[in-house]
């Protein structure tokens, strides 16, 4: 696999994983404030919740219980899963939106690209 097509491998995986951590704790958001913000929530994608329901940073690990069980099943390496999951955190505590552009500065921090499981194949 040559470098360009392992970056867009590695940044659509990444992708995928922060989207899924950030759904989860949105849903778990909207679920602890109960019934009241459930219509105002409707047309909010479940990603996208906590810039509308501020999380405070005691409750991060009980939203993002989980969040990493399907990138660690795959084999995702431990570093990249650290960063993504600090990524994660950051945009919770900050209430802001996903942005693809904030998770490349992300992966470009890392010391090394990642091992992936399937680089053997």
């Amino acid at each position: 696999m040559n470098l360009v097509d392992r970056t867009v491998l590695v940044t659509a995986v990444s992708e995928m994983a922060v989207l899924r951590a950030l759904q989860l704790a949105g849903n778990r958001l909207q679920g602890k404030r109960g019934r009241s913000v459930r219509g105002p929530m409707k047309a909010v994608e479940p990603w996208s919740i906590h810039v509308h329901l501020q999380a405070q940073e005691h409750e991060f690990d009980n939203l993002l219980t989980d969040a990493w069980q399907i990138p660690v099943a795959v084999g995702l390496p431990d570093d990249l899963l650290d960063a993504l999951d600090k990524h994660v955190r950051n945009l919770l505590a900050a209430g802001i939106e996903f942005r693809r552009d904030d998770l490349l500065l992300t992966l470009s921090r890392l010391p090394q690209q990642p091992v992936l499981p399937w680089d053997s194949q």
